[in-house]
Parts: structure tokens; C-alpha cells; sequence
């Protein structure tokens, strides 16, 4: 019986074998042509998803047919991608996926339209769909979304920067025009919210031959420089991502001041095509768009699958960053085997698929798949994000609709690239551009604003008045960062005003024609026109004892004198022989010993009690005036006084000689504009060590600063200059923000607090000693007047006056008691007689 079972099961097996063959053999072929880069790290992983595809759909026992892929690589070459679709015709296939770029997509539709072969692109078109294309290609079906949303989202990003000026990268193919209607469309996003661009640098497609590789770093060379860039990279190859980081890294490009913006195609392949290591040491911060796609079972699932058969190609060690396209590829699959299973079982015609492709829709990785006039009919969300050392971290999430969004699912809010092996319990953290400062470089004495760079890290620090200033005023927790300007203090505002900058903070003088685009803070230190010329001692020194006493102080003192010779000569030539004689003998006596009483060398002895007290009042006159002539004339001929060789601006503008101005401030174009200073006499001087050689070498007959370099001026020369003001006052300097930032309204609190607490004037005696100036102090000595002597004249001769009454006084009051004595003894003579 043993036997006999065996051999019937023999006999049996072929059958239930050929049986089974035949159950599988009744499922017909599909053959569906994939045209794709497969030299690229991105073309081969959307291979991956594709075998996926065909594994999932395949395994499906519905339907008629079975896909069978035909890959092609095009290796990213038109001409190729041309060739492989008419070789897939040729093998009968009945759909062709992939082509990764719009000009192959197009060129092989044009071939396939011939045999109504339908074509579904990965290729984003970079201008909307139109009744025109679908009638140039009706067979063609774009299995991406309308890149006009990447394009407003990109000038979202810029906005929130608060940038007025980009630069545009762009890899291209020698006949590849599909950049410049990418341009055009960012162009007229970026005029909507007030920016430019401002370059644009067109990378030539990048080769392993050395002159293209060449041309590539010469071009990024060009924008080695830039003040507080916006980078946005439009277009960039698998095959280009790594040399565009080495070069970049080597130019450094990629810092602090810089901010990089990827469209999602070339970022993508940067993150397939480029070591982790190299991305998180050279793209820190930088800013990557990605299609934002809700996670689910079946996205979980496919993760699982892409990474088991990643690791058994590339082993453990790789670069995987999921992205759309990935997804979009096993999305295209599956719509295919969807439309097919719903065609009649006979055979299919390519009208009937045309139809039923049109007609799918379904929910797939990426999203909601349906076609209208061949185009995705979703919109597409975007997840803004960053790259932070190892891991890629999510900032917002952007949508057509309702633009950035400020919150969203919290599973979603971080998630970690799968090379970084780190966790994922990091939470979302909101992208804040650091704020970029503009300073002037450099700046007049290096008082208001001084650079020094470390020689052992290489890093710059500043210090001056002006960042004293803004230290002690600026907000607590302001992010910022201070970048140099190379340029007149006109362009650094322009930047501010263009939001190259975000402020300016330095030396910056505060006048009307800025403020009409600028907001200025409160000014920190006053403004006004000053003229330094160079001044020489006086030559003409015969009358120098003359200049202790002002004209007045002369006549003042001499008639005193007078006076008090007059009131003494008075008083004394009744009793006193030394003051009798001739009129002129008691004249010149009395003016003799007035003025030997100056010295106190006077010999003539004083009867008179009346004159004892006018002398004593007036030694004491003649004292303090004789010690403050004295020390008045002491001073004038130990400190020469110096005269200024130019006393008025009319002078220099009838001369016609050359004056001199900072190169860099507005001063120069204020001489000629509003002072009529001829354009030919004006030497705008850029270093400012060189003002006084200038002066004193007579290259230059007088120097205009601004008050508060006229103070750093005088601080670093200390003798030999003159300084006139004629009364032309400026805002004062203040620093600057873009018109309505509320950060302006701040800093003037700030600086109005300083002022008032006294803290400005000790950081101005602090970087503006006064001993200097005051020894550059070449006005004229100040001379002794009679405001500073007429209360002690005033004295004298009230005590001159009333002695001189007095005595006028007991003198008629003795003459009447003699006039009665006498008259008195007549009487009793007479009548002694009688």
C-alpha cells in the first residue's frame, strides 16, 4: 500500500505543479517603463520605492495583470532619457514613469504621444497647467504639485528674515530655460513683500571633467562677501551636492551672517547624495523645504520595507532622509496597477488608460492622488526645516492657504533623521533668525566704533562710544550680530533701509533726507558743523602789557585814580605844606603820590584823619588790581596765545583753497551742496590719522567734522589747531532701524534714561578726555574787565565821596564857630572901649 501511495503521488505532483503555473501564468504582464537617474543616490532609492510598489501591488490577487517594471537609466542626459523611451516602445511597454526633469519629461512625451504611451513625470513644471500643454502633451500626467506654492513659500521665508535682497542659485543644463520662469515667478513674490533680487548666479551643470568643476567654485567665488545674505538654492543635482558643499566650505560661504534657503528638489538630494558629516559640519542652520505628509499605517509600513532593503544593498551605514519623491514614486506604481485592475479584462487600449488615469484617485504616501488636466490636484503643505548638527529639526509648517502655522499635530513637531541616531523627544523649536547689525568700518580715531581681532581664534570684538552706548541701552535677550560695512555711511543706511540690515548701529548722523525712509533712535551725543584750521602763536607782542585790562578796565581805573588824587589833594592842601605852592605844585604833588602809593613808595606824610581813610580803601584798590594785572600778564606771555590762520568759511570759499572732509560721511556732499564749497577744492580724506599732516603740511587749509570728532580731534592734538562753529546743527547721531521697527521706540527710552542718569557724560569724558581741548583752546585770552572790579570801584569812591563831604562839611562848621569867636571878641572890645 506504501508503494502504490508513492507512486500516485508521483504521478500527481507534475500535474498539481503545472496547475499551479498555469494560476499564475493567467495574470497577463503589464510592462510599464521607468526612465530614471539611476546613477544618482535619489534615482536609486526611488528605484527602491518602485520595486516596493510592484512587490505590494503584485502580491494583490485582483485584476488581470501583473506589473512588470523595465528600468532604463537616463543618467540625468535628455538625449538618453529620448532614446530609452523609444527602446520601451519598442519592447511594448504600456506606461512609462520617472523622468526626473521637465525637459526630459517633455521631450519623451512628444515621442510618446505618437503611440498614446501615457507618461506620469516626477518632474515639477515651473509654470502652472494650461489648456496649451495638455493639448501639446495630452498623454502626460505630472505626479507633483504646482511649484508656484514652493515659490510663495520661499518668499514667506524671506519675509519673515526681513531681507530686502536675495541671491538665486541655480544649477542648469546648457539649453535648460526652465530657470528663468522659475525666476520670474520668485521675482514677482519678492516684489510683493518689498525685496529683490539682487544676483543671480546660473551654475553650469556640474561634470567630473576639471574645467566645469572650475567654473563651479569660480562662480560661488563671487558671492564671497555678500553683507547678511539670503542664499536661495532653486536647483541643484545629485551629482553637483558635493561639490557645492566642498566649495562653499572652502569659500565660507556657509556662516553666521548667511542664511541658506533649499527648494525642496535640491535639497533632497542633498540629503541623499552627500555624507551626514559633511552636511552637519558645513549646512548648520540652514533652512530646507520638504512636503509635509501625515504619517499613517501604511507610510510606517513602507518605512519598515525601504529600510530592510536599504540595509541589504548599502549595509548599516547610509544617508536616508524620506522624501516625497520617494513616495511619489511608489504612489505613481500603485495608481497604475489601480487603473488598470479597473479596465475590462480584454486588452487595454491606450485611450481606455488615458481615461482611467485621469479618473483615479486614491490616498497614498504622499497624500491625495487625483489629476486635472495633468496635473497632482492637491495642494501641497510644506515643513520648513533646519539642519542642527546631525538631525534635521522641523520649524513650522507652511500651507497655501493660511501661510505659516504656529502649531500643529505634536507627534509631528520633530522628527529626526534616521542617519542621526538620536532621539526623537527633542521638542519643536521655532526658527528665529538672528538679528544683523551693521557697523562702520572704519571709523574716525577709533573712538566711536574700534575692531580688534583675536590672534588666536580670529575672532572680532568691538568696542567704542557707540557700542558703549548700545550695550548699555539694547533690550535684555536681543539676539544679534554686528557685521562690518565696508562703505559711506549713505550706503549703510540704504542697507538698513533695504533690510540688508536689520539696524546700523555706530556714528551715524541723523538728518532729515534719512529720516524720510529710516527711523532714528533719540541722538546720544549733539551734531553740529566745525572748522579746524591750523593756528600760530601771535607775533605781535609790543602792546602785551596793555591786554590784562580791557579798554574799559583802563578807563576805569585811571579815572579813579583821578578821582582819588583829586580827593586827597582836597582834603590835604588846607594844612598839609607838602600839597601847597602853585596850582600846579599841589596838582602834580597829589598826582605823585597817588600813583607812588600804587607801589606804596609815596615819602609825603598825610595830616588829614578823612585822607588816612581814602588811602587805606584805595591801597587796598590798587593791591588786587596790581596782582590780577600781574597775574593776567604772567599768563599771557607763559602760554603764547595762538591765532587760527582761517577765521571765517567765507574766507575759504573767496580763497578757493582746499578744504578738507570725511570721505565717508555726508559732510563732503554738504560742503558743495549747502555751503557752495566748490567740488575741486573739496579732498574727502579717508584716514583719519593723517587730519593733522594734512593741516599742518598745508595740503588742506582747514578740516570739517562734525562736533564730536572735532572732541576726538583735539584729544589726539593737543596744540596747534583752532576750532570756529558757524552754527550749522545736525540731529546729533543716533542709531537706525527700518521705518516702524518698535525697536527704535525702545532704544530711545534707553538713551533718554542714559542721559538723564548722567551715564552718556561719563562715557563721554571717558573716550573724550577734556585736557587736550582745553589746551587747544586758542580764543583769545580772556582780559580783566570792570564786570569783575565795579563793585570794588564803586566802593572806593562812595568812601572817597563821603569822606570828601564830611570834611566839607566840619571844615564850613569850623569856619562858622571861628567866624562866631571872632566876632564874639570884637563885641567885648568894644565894649571894654564904651
Amino acid at each position: 500500500m506504501s508503494k502504490l501511495f508513492l507512486l500516485l503521488l508521483l504521478l500527481l505532483l507534475p500535474s498539481v505543479s503545472g496547475a499551479a503555473t498555469k494560476g499564475t501564468d493567467s495574470r497577463k504582464p503589464f510592462k510599464v517603463g521607468v526612465i530614471l537617474n539611476l546613477d544618482s543616490s535619489l534615482g536609486d532609492q526611488m528605484r527602491m520605492g518602485i520595486e516596493i510598489a510592484c512587490q505590494d501591488a503584485n502580491n494583490i490577487s485582483s485584476g488581470s495583470y501583473y506589473i512588470e517594471p523595465h528600468y532604463v537609466n537616463s543618467r540625468a542626459n535628455p538625449l538618453r532619457a529620448i532614446s530609452a523611451a523609444k527602446k520601451l516602445i519598442r519592447k511594448k511597454v504600456r506606461v512609462i514613469i520617472g523622468l526626473e526633469t521637465w525637459q526630459e519629461s517633455t521631450l519623451v512625451a512628444k515621442i510618446a504621444n505618437e503611440s498614446q504611451v501615457p507618461v506620469i513625470s516626477f518632474a515639477a513644471n515651473h509654470a502652472p497647467p494650461t489648456l496649451l500643454a495638455q493639448t501639446i502633451w495630452p498623454s502626460l500626467f505630472r505626479m507633483s504639485t504646482d511649484v508656484s506654492d514652493q515659490i510663495r513659500c520661499i518668499a514667506d521665508i524671506v519675509s519673515s528674515c526681513n531681507r530686502r535682497r536675495v541671491t538665486i542659485l541655480y544649477e542648469a543644463e546648457a539649453y535648460d530655460t526652465s530657470y528663468s520662469e522659475l525666476l520670474n515667478s520668485l521675482s514677482k513674490e519678492l516684489d510683493k513683500i518689498g525685496s529683490k533680487i539682487e544676483d543671480r548666479v546660473i551654475l553650469r551643470a556640474f561634470s567630473s571633467s576639471v574645467s566645469v568643476g572650475k567654473s563651479f567654485g569660480e562662480k560661488l567665488l563671487k558671492l564671497k562677501g555678500k553683507a547678511s545674505p539670503i542664499f536661495i538654492v532653486l536647483g541643484l543635482s545629485s551629482r553637483a551636492s558635493g561639490h557645492f558643499l566642498k566649495e562653499a566650505k572652502k569659500i565660507g560661504l556657509f556662516n553666521e551672517n548667511s542664511i541658506w534657503i533649499f527648494a525642496e528638489k535640491p535639497f533632497n538630494n542633498l540629503l541623499a547624495s552627500v555624507e551626514h558629516s559633511i552636511i552637519s559640519t558645513t549646512m548648520e542652520g540652514a533652512i530646507g523645504l520638504v512636503t509635509y505628509s501625515a504619517e499613517n499605517h501604511a507610510s510606517r509600513d513602507f518605512k519598515i520595507k525601504f529600510l530592510n532593503k536599504f540595509h541589504q544593498k548599502h549595509g548599516e551605514t547610509f544617508n536616508f532622509e524620506q522624501s516625497i519623491d520617494v513616495s511619489r514614486a511608489y504612489d505613481c506604481l500603485v495608481t497604475v496597477k489601480k487603473a488598470i485592475d479597473a479596465l475590462p479584462t480584454n486588452d487595454i487600449t491606450p485611450e481606455f488608460l488615458l481615461d482611467r488615469i485621469s479618473s483615479v484617485r486614491l490616498v497614498g504616501l504622499s497624500g491625495v492622488i487625483q489629476f486635472e488636466k495633468g496635473q497632482l490636484t492637491s495642494q501641497a503643505k510644506f515643513q520648513i526645516v533646519s539642519v542642527n548638527g546631525n538631525e534635521i529639526r522641523e520649524l513650522q509648517l507652511w500651507s497655501p492657504n493660511f501661510g505659516f502655522s504656529r502649531s500643529f499635530l505634536q507627534k509631528q513637531s520633530q522628527r529626526t533623521s534616521a542617519y542621526a541616531n538620536s532621539d526623537t523627544s527633542n521638542t519643536h523649536r521655532r526658527y528665529i533668525p538672528q538679528m544683523v547689525i551693521g557697523i562702520p568700518r572704519p571709523t574716525p580715531f577709533g573712538k566711536f566704533m574700534k575692531e580688534e581681532i583675536d590672534g588666536i581664534t580670529g575672532n572680532a570684538t568691538y568696542s567704542g562710544f557707540c557700542i558703549d552706548i548700545f550695550e548699555r541701552a539694547r533690550p535684555r535677550g536681543l539676539n544679534y550680530t554686528f557685521l562690518p560695512h565696508e562703505g559711506t555711511y549713505e550706503d549703510l543706511v540704504n542697507k538698513v533701509y533695504d533690510k540688508t540690515y536689520d539696524a546700523a548701529v555706530g556714528d551715524i548722523t541723523i538728518l532729515a533726507n534719512r529720516s524720510q525712509y529710516v527711523e532714528f533712535t533719540q541722538p546720544f551725543i549733539e551734531s553740529e558743523l566745525s572748522m579746524i584750521v591750523p593756528a600760530k602763536p601771535d607775533s605781535d607782542r609790543a602792546l602785551i602789557f596793555m591786554k590784562p585790562f580791557t579798554p574799559t578796565m583802563w578807563v576805569a581805573s585811571g579815572s579813579i585814580l583821578i578821582y582819588t588824587m583829586l580827593v586827597v589833594w582836597f582834603l590835604e592842601h588846607p594844612t598839609n605844606p607838602a600839597f601847597r605852592g602853585s596850582r600846579t605844585n599841589q596838582l602834580s604833588t597829589a598826582l605823585w603820590f597817588t600813583c607812588s602809593s600804587l607801589f606804596f613808595a609815596h615819602r609825603e606824610r598825610i595830616n588829614h584823619n578823612f585822607t588816612r581813610i581814602v588811602l587805606v580803601i584805595w591801597f587796598f584798590v590798587a593791591l588786587i588790581s596790581i596782582q590780577s594785572y600781574t597775574a593776567s600778564l604772567t599768563s599771557m606771555l607763559t602760554l603764547q596765545e595762538l591765532k587760527p590762520t582761517v577765521t571765517t568759511m567765507e574766507r575759504l570759499r573767496i580763497s578757493k583753497a582746499r578744504v578738507g572732509c570725511d570721505a565717508v560721511s555726508f559732510v563732503c556732499d554738504y560742503l558743495n551742496k549747502k555751503l557752495n564749497f566748490s567740488k575741486d577744492i573739496i579732498i574727502g580724506l579717508r584716514n583719519s590719522s593723517s587730519y593733522g599732516d594734512q593741516l599742518t603740511s598745508g595740503n588742506i587749509a582747514a578740516l570739517f567734522l562734525e562736533y564730536p570728532y572735532e572732541r576726538a580731534f583735539l584729544a589726539k592734538y593737543c596744540y596747534g589747531y583752532a576750532v570756529t562753529h558757524e552754527n550749522y546743527r545736525f540731529g546729533g547721531l543716533g542709531f537706525v532701524f527700518p521705518k516702524g521697527s518698535p525697536l527704535a521706540a525702545n532704544f530711545s527710552e534707553a538713551i533718554l534714561k542714559l542721559s538723564e542718569s548722567g551715564e552718556i557724560k561719563r562715557l563721554e569724558d571717558k573716550w573724550f578726555p577734556r585736557e587736550c581741548t582745553m589746551r587747544n583752546n586758542t580764543g583769545k585770552t580772556p582780559r580783566l574787565g570792570l564786570d569783575s572790579f565795579w563793585a570794588l570801584y564803586a566802593f572806593t569812591i562812595a568812601t572817597s565821596t563821603a569822606c570828601l563831604l564830611v570834611a566839607c562839611l566840619c571844615t564850613r562848621r569850623s569856619r562858622q564857630v571861628h567866624e562866631e569867636v571872632t566876632n564874639g571878641d570884637g563885641m567885648s572890645q568894644d565894649l571894654s572901649i564904651s
